[in-house]
């Protein structure tokens, strides 16, 4: 530690003045220390962060619509997102910083009169209440029974009985039995003696000789075998876990605050204003982080049987109240057979009219209504299923065409400059052989006819691609059926058969065109623009009855006239309208109706004949069952399309189409099955939406209803509606899943488990538009937890695959060096609970002057505080009781059912029957020899019995007279001792005895001492 030094203070050589020293005496203690001040704006108080997802770039996507009017928000079918698109998440902050406090609104205004006094009471009551209730009851009962019978009897029982017996018995027995007894007793001085003996013997001899022969035996065979299994498993949940939590917290609060305000001046007037306290912060926001993310489009889910079980609680979740009640009760997984509508046909108008179709050729075959655009000769096709003209491809046509004839499986033209081309479905391709024409035919046997343009020669083309010249001259041509031709020349028609022609219907002589139908029948139209028929003799009825609609409708001058297969007829007019006429009036249809069996039989296959404008027939293998509507004949060329359902195949959704054939029929059907798609009809061609489509949610095919409808000689199938066995879900609860697809598709996707979205995201791979890198690989660098959902976008962070392009991406766009864009700050006020309450006088002088003739000395006039009293403030609790009880749990129905009893087995009755009974008796007396024998040989052992107990008597008698006689011996010595002894006793003798003894040894001589053996004295 150093301390100031005391020398000399330097001197200053620059010649500049030093500052002195300052103090800041604001940073002294005083009596306002600044150190010691609150102050405000200094620090935020709060900081909040909010994430937002925004979608910066669809790459590749091109709006098909121009933004030129409103938009319509209740246009259906709108198209979804189809490919991947780009995002990003910003992070933004907000800072509030406080800045102090100020007033607010003006909450209260008292007023006072000069001298007025008054009571103010203010009551604060607060209540919280806070109830949490959980309850959770689940009932398990399992019980499990396994029974087992099982009992297989083969018995073979012979009951046969045959004898033979004879028998001789010999017995002899000899019993002796002899006893004796004696006894002898000798006492003298304890010694005795007795003597006992006892004989016996017997004799027994029994000779028995017997003999039998016989047969037995017990056959007899009865066989039962009897197997039961009974196996009882019943289970019902029956766990009680009550979590009853009643946390009920109330908290009350009662605060009471009586003021008096009192207005002592005696001449003014006051007034208390109440304001409300503000805060004041400044409110910052500004965004500090940017990370990438990516949106995958997914695609609607249709809603059925399976969805719904995959996804009941998730699409109840987000209903409205009624309908998670109505999805909550579904229950997917019970079966039941439910009728399922397919399509119903409507009935199609009489007529129809196409504006804005202008044909300069119209023609029709069984491969359809064929036309020529009359403004750019383009090719066209008319459309049953979505009645409507739609253009062919062009690929290969140099010029437009003129004329258009289809045949069978090729369409035929004719160029502008002539030329015959072909079209093969593809490309149009001309044909080098054939003559330049002016008119054309085809017919069903791919026979070509050809008006050629130089000398109006006919000409003919074979189905292996000959032409051949029929030296005849024409101006037109038709083609009726297999080598039945028609043409016209100088306004007559003629017919060929065969190889001749004729000349039909002389009276026409004003031909224009001819057109043939494919039922046989030839129109013209003449040159004044009528329509008439060539051969009438050969009309039907039918075919008569239009004959006047198509004249009414031949307004002007008719171009052409055409019967299409189905018996619908064309006309076009000169002014350009066209107009399709349905042949025959619509019968009343017949239904029919196949429900399914008991035992619900599934279908196997199905099969359908149909031709360009309707089903014709319908056939369904079932298991043990065929069912087949509609019919093949008829007039027109069938088509067959097959199906076979396999095992365990069910039937997702249906799609039909409706079409014209006997004014409204079904023209496709498409049953989109587990196994795949079965079209049939104009399903597998068309692109127009189908009519309707129901749901079948994963359901088995088991019956079938619908209805034909004929026309004339064709049979059509007007509905059509099938059995199915699927989960038991009412049909309104998927509708409005479906109607609603994009909102609950929407809730789906945003719930989806991560581990699902993993594995999906893992077959996917991303190139961003316009880069030259390799494919992002969406399952390593997809975070699969969703961020965001918008429309059929789900958005999921994109992480980066280095931290150099983390930091590229990032600075590219950031708004300045450091920041992502400018802040931006507010001022925002909130209100507290303060109040602030501040007393202003009236608009009067603010002081009194000192005056005699007033009022100076308050003391003289006090001022009466005596405000009106304040009713009670009732503070009573507003508290509740809340029910916790717990409802009971209901009775088990876990039961078994009694096991039936396995009945006797009945084929051993007959071999017990024998066993007992007693067919050999005992011939030879054997049984009774032994029992005289036994009897002898008792008595002779009785008798040694008894020889024994007598002499066992004499021992013991004996043995009495020897202890009396001891007895006596003993009596008799005692007697005699005490004279002997001197009166003394045996202990006394005795020891006089052993002393006597020892006295007696000690006066002996001791050998030792003298050597020699001492006498006695």
């Amino acid at each position: 530690m150093s301390s100031p030094s005391a020398g000399t203070p330097a001197t200053n050589t620059s010649g500049t003045q030093t500052p002195a020293f300052e103090v800041d005496k604001a940073m002294l203690d005083g009596p306002t220390p600044k150190d010691l001040l609150p102050t405000t704006g200094n620090y935020p108080v709060e900081i909040v962060r909010y994430r937002s997802v925004v979608l910066t770039d669809i790459p590749g996507a091109k709006p098909t619509r121009k933004l030129t009017g409103a938009i319509d928000l209740g246009e259906e079918n709108l198209p979804f997102y189809d490919r991947p698109a780009e995002g990003m998440i910003v992070t933004t902050e907000q800072s509030w910083s406080a800045q102090g406090v100020t007033l607010g609104r003006l909450l209260h205004s008292l007023a006072l009169a000069p001298g007025e006094s008054t009571r103010v009471a203010v009551v604060d009551w607060q209540r919280t209440t806070k109830a949490t209730g959980t309850e959770t009851t689940a009932e398990a009962d399992t019980l499990s029974s396994t029974t087992d019978q099982a009992r297989s009897i083969s018995e073979v029982a012979n009951a046969i009985a045959r004898e033979e017996q004879y028998g001789n018995s010999q017995a002899f027995q000899t019993s002796k039995s002899s006893s004796s007894g004696g006894s002898i007793g000798v006492s003298f001085f304890g010694m005795g003696g007795g003597g006992n003996w006892g004989e016996s013997s017997n004799t027994g001899f029994a000779t028995a000789v017997s003999r039998s022969t016989g047969v037995k035996s017990v056959a007899e065979e009865a066989t039962q075998r009897i197997s039961a299994r009974t196996q009882q498993l019943a289970t019902a949940a029956r766990s009680r876990n009550m979590t009853v939590v009643r946390e009920t917290s109330q908290a009350e609060k009662d605060q009471v605050l009586t003021r008096v305000v009192t207005n002592y001046n005696h001449m003014h007037a006051m007034s208390v204003q109440y304001y409300e306290v503000v805060q004041v912060y400044n409110v910052t926001t500004k965004p500090t982080k940017l990370e990438r993310c990516l949106f995958i489009p997914l695609q609607e889910l249709h809603f059925n049987y399976s969805s719904l079980q995959r996804y009941k609680e998730v699409l109840a979740s987000v209903a409205p109240a009624d309908w998670a009640a109505k999805i909550r009760a579904a229950n997917p997984f019970d079966t039941t057979v439910r009728k399922l509508d397919a399509c119903t046909a409507p009935e199609a108008p009489p007529a129809q009219e196409f504006d804005g179709v202008d044909l300069v050729d119209l023609t029709a075959s069984a491969a359809g209504v064929y036309g020529v655009r009359k403004n750019d000769g383009s090719p066209v096709r008319f459309d049953p299923a979505a009645r409507q003209w739609n253009p062919l491809p062009s690929t290969g046509l140099d010029s437009s065409l003129i004329r258009i004839a289809p045949g069978k499986n090729t369409v035929w033209a004719l160029k502008t400059d002539n030329t015959l081309v072909q079209f093969d479905g593809t490309i149009w391709k001309p044909d080098p052989q054939a003559p330049t024409g002016l008119s054309l035919a085809c017919g069903t046997d791919e026979v070509l006819y050809v008006v050629a343009a130089t000398d109006n020669m006919l000409w003919q083309r074979a189905a292996n691609g000959t032409w051949q010249n029929l030296n005849i001259a024409a101006d037109e041509v038709a083609v009726v059926g297999k080598d039945k031709a028609w043409y016209s020349r100088q306004g007559r028609a003629y017919a060929r058969q065969g190889t001749t022609w004729s000349e039909r219907n002389p009276s026409l002589t004003n031909v224009q065109r001819l057109s043939a139908a494919a039922d046989g029948i030839l129109f013209a139209t003449t040159t004044d623009g009528k329509v008439t028929f060539v051969d009438s003799g050969t009309l039907s009825a039918a075919t008569a009855g239009i004959k006047n609609v198509l004249q009414a409708l031949a307004n002007g001058t008719t171009t052409k006239i055409v019967s299409s297969v189905s018996g619908d007829y064309w006309l076009t007019r000169s002014n350009g309208s066209l107009f399709r006429i349905l042949g025959a009036a619509r019968e009343t249809p017949v239904p029919f109706d196949v429900p399914p069996k008991a035992d619900s039989p599934y279908a196997t296959k199905i099969d359908a004949w149909y031709d360009e404008v309707g089903i014709r027939s319908i056939q369904v293998v079932f298991q043990g069952q065929t069912f087949r509507c509609g019919d093949t004949g008829g007039s027109g060329v069938q088509q067959r399309t097959s199906y076979t359902f396999p095992g365990g195949d069910k039937l997702i959704s249906v799609d039909a189409w409706s079409g014209t054939g006997a004014r409204g029929s079904l023209a496709g059907l498409r049953l989109t099955m587990t196994s795949g798609v079965a079209n049939f009809g104009i399903a597998a061609t068309t692109s127009v939406p189908p009519d309707l489509t129901e749901d079948a949610g994963g359901a088995a095919i088991c019956g079938l209803f619908g209805s034909t409808v004929k026309s004339d000689s064709r049979t059509y199938v007007s509905s059509i509606g099938f059995y199915v066995r699927g989960g038991n879900v009412a049909q309104a609860v998927l509708d409005h899943l479906n109607d609603n697809r994009r909102h609950y598709s929407q809730a789906v996707w945003a719930n989806a488990d991560e581990l699902t979205l993993s594995r999906i995201l893992a077959n996917y791979s991303y190139t961003p538009a316009g880069s030259n890198a390799a494919p992002v690989l969406l399952g390593t660098l997809l975070d699969p937890k969703p961020i965001a959902a918008t429309g059929n976008y789900l958005g999921f962070r994109w992480n980066f695959a280095s931290e150099k392009e983390r930091d590229d991406w990032t600075n590219s766009r950031k708004a300045g060096d450091n920041t992502f864009g400018t802040p931006v700050t507010n001022t925002i006020a909130i209100a507290t609970k303060g109040v602030f309450a501040e007393a202003v006088l009236g608009r009067s002088n603010a002081a009194e002057k000192i005056d005699l003739t007033r009022f100076w000395n308050w003391k003289d006039s006090p001022i009466q505080i005596t405000p009106a009293d304040i009713a009670p403030v009732s503070t009573a609790s507003r508290a509740q009781n809340l029910d916790t009880t717990v409802a009971a749990l209901g009775s088990t129905q876990a039961k078994f059912s009694p096991l039936a009893a396995t009945p006797d087995p009945v084929g051993l009755q007959t071999a017990q029957a024998i066993a007992t009974a007693s067919l050999f008796r005992d011939m030879s007396g054997l049984n009774t020899m032994s029992q005289v024998l036994t009897k002898g040989i008792e008595a002779a052992a009785g008798n040694d019995k008894e020889a024994g107990q007598r002499a066992q008597e004499a021992l013991k008698t004996a043995t009495e007279h020897l202890q009396k006689m001891s007895q006596i011996a003993v009596d008799a010595a005692g007697k005699v001792a005490p004279a002997v002894t001197g009166g003394a006793n045996l202990s006394a003798l005795g020891g006089m005895l052993n002393q006597g003894g020892k006295a007696a040894s000690d006066t002996k001589p001791d050998a030792s001492s003298n050597g020699g053996s001492a006498a006695k004295s």
